[in-house]
This record gives structure tokens, sequence and C-alpha cells, in this order.
């Protein structure tokens, strides 16, 4: 497909079947006060989906890096209405936050999570054994 001067964005291919093989847990990320004058994290709203995992190239980590806006991994699911900045993503009991939001081609088909890894997830109530009995 030939892209043309108007085109605001690149065209994204979409997922073939079967790539979206990595189970994860998106979870809307609310902090509440504390009693020690801090906050603890909450998760109101959590979904188990799949997912494809996927990491950035060399040159847009770097680039993303330099502008302080870090991402790390990118992970494409089913499209959903709601996901925001506020959302985290859990996979294998490591955390990753949110950073943009995109729907592949606009087609409301796909979303394009980009995130930045936090570490592990040894706070919340998941294990890898508890998220998904199979």
């Amino acid at each position: 497909m030939k892209l043309r001067q108007a085109q605001a964005s690149a065209t994204y291919l979409l997922p073939d079947p079967g790539e979206l093989d990595q189970r994860i847990v998106v979870r809307r990320r609310v902090d509440v006060p504390a009693d020690d004058f801090g906050v603890s994290p909450t998760y109101p709203e959590q979904v188990r989906t799949w997912a494809k995992k996927a990491q950035p190239g060399a040159a847009a980590y770097q680039g993303s890096v330099q502008v302080e806006n870090k991402v790390t991994h990118y992970f494409t699911i089913r499209f959903r209405r709601g996901i925001t900045a506020d959302h985290e993503v859990v996979h294998d009991d490591i955390s990753y936050r949110v950073k943009r939001v995109r729907d592949l081609n606009s087609k409301r088909r796909f979303l394009l999570l980009e995130c930045e890894e936090l570490g592990t997830d040894s706070g919340s109530d998941y294990a890898a054994d508890s998220i998904f009995t199979r």
C-alpha cells in the first residue's frame, strides 16, 4: 500500500490468528490514602485477556529514553474501550505501566499498549499459578 501525503500515521499490520498467545491482566490503578500519610494502590477494574508481547527496536527504545518517556514493551490486545494511561499490565508476575494506547489503523479491532516495565509485582493478589488455572 502506497503512503499518501495526507496520511497522518503509519499503517500497522494487524496480528495474525494465533499471535495473541500470552495471557495478561489489564488493571486500572487507583492510589488511595494510606495510614502512614502515603498512598497505597488499589485495582478496582481488572480484565484478563490474550495479548501479543513484543519489544521495541533499539532505535525506538533509545528515542523514548532520550525524551524520558521510556517504552520497554508493546502489548497488542483486542479492542476494548476505556483503557488509558491509568492502567497497568501484569504478565508473568511482572507489571508494566501503560504509557500510551493506540487503536491500530483506527479500525477498532486491536489496541497497541505501549508500556514501561516496572518490575516484579510482589504486592498484588496475583501469583503466576493463581491468575490462570488450566
